[in-house]
């Protein structure tokens, strides 16, 4: 009996001893709290590729309903691109024009025809997100030989408001060239027959520079004509009635906001841009709050 206790207690023992051995559940756990932890670090590098491989010349960001109602949209607005034989607010030196072209690229700007303007605050429209106009009043040929292939290069769209009684004349385009850019994707509109403030004509006279004038228009070039330009701005009442009669879809004034809407639609805000605006007048007139020019960016 002695003997059979000594035996049960020595196998107790190695039982024991040997159980520590026998138990490696440690080790799966190490393996499944990694796991986790490699899948998370995936999603938190997403956010930087996409931000980094989208430069600011490269404007892919989603175009988004605006209106019915008001549309935040500058215009721009100009007359000559050339060089001036005399320091006159109306010319804009081609090299300027041209950084102005490359900053707006830059920037992240959108031009986009007037139209679309009109539609998106009269029934709303797609937008993108940063739009601007380029707009071009009197009809000069530099405007056509220089303006209109260096936004080509771009792909820029511009609306050319055109003095119908000068069609074709000395130093103004004609049906060739209007034909042209309209094929390129401008949109043309009338600025009225001969240039006449419009507050110091009689009505009749008001009626052929409003009316008369897209009348004339549409039959030389061949298409619709939807939008007028009041010369030196000046708007008044009779005239507003004037272009309701012709039939335009919108007209288009002066002013200093972006604020684009139903009570302004036949008075469209434009920001004329003089002869001695740099960069950084250009981004006030904006609201572009980033650096001048993509290179200076810092690089990631």
């Amino acid at each position: 009996m002695h003997k059979q206790n000594l035996v049960l207690l020595v196998l107790l023992v190695f039982v024991v001893g040997c159980t520590p051995k026998t138990l490696p559940t440690p080790t799966p756990i190490p393996t499944e709290t990694l796991e986790p932890a490699t899948e998370t670090l995936e999603p938190s590098l997403t956010p930087t590729k996409t931000m980094t491989s989208t430069p600011a010349s490269t404007p892919t960001q989603a175009w988004v309903k605006r209106g019915p109602g008001i549309v935040h949209c500058t215009i721009l607005l100009y007359h000559h691109v050339a060089i001036s034989p005399i320091e006159s607010q109306y010319y804009i030196h081609p090299e300027n024009f041209a950084s102005q072209m490359k900053a707006l690229d830059e920037w992240g700007y959108t031009p986009i025809p007037l139209s679309l303007l009109a539609k998106a605050i009269k029934e709303g429209a797609e937008l993108p997100q940063k739009p601007v106009i380029i707009s071009f009043d009197d009809g000069r040929m530099d405007i056509y030989e220089t303006a209109f292939p260096i936004m080509k290069e771009y792909d820029f769209p511009g609306v050319f408001y055109i003095i119908s009684g000068g069609l074709g004349d000395k130093g103004l385009v004609g049906v060739d060239e209007l034909q042209e850019m309209a094929t390129a994707g401008w949109e043309i509109g009338s600025h009225s027959h001969s240039h006449a403030d419009l507050s110091k004509i009689t009505a009749d006279s008001s009626y052929r520079e409003v009316v008369s004038s897209r009348d004339v228009l549409e039959e030389a070039l061949g298409f619709p004509v939807t939008s007028f330009a009041y010369p030196f701005g000046t708007i008044t009442e009779i005239a507003g009635k004037q272009v309701h009669i012709a039939g335009y879809e919108s007209a288009a004034g002066l002013g200093y906001t972006d604020s684009q809407g139903p009570g302004n639609l036949f008075y469209l805000q434009r920001r004329p841009i003089s002869w001695d605006y740099d960069l950084k007048r250009l981004a006030i007139v904006l609201g572009w709050e980033g650096p001048l020019s993509i290179e200076e960016t810092p690089t990631p």
